[in-house]
């Protein structure tokens, strides 16, 4: 490995580290939020649900 992909991957480790810190520590709201079916779906549920 010559010096200029020693850098690189330097480079790209750090970028790579920062990006996987950034992710590990914030949520989404995909997570947190699930929108409420619309009534006309529950013809295709297996489960019954009509308590």
């Amino acid at each position: 490995m010559n010096a200029k992909n020693s850098v690189k991957a330097k480079i790209l480790k750090a970028v790579a580290k920062s990006a996987v810190k950034i992710d590990a520590n914030s949520t989404s709201c995909i997570i947190l939020w699930q929108p409420k079916a619309p009534a006309s779906l529950k013809k295709f549920s297996k489960v019954d649900n009509d308590k």
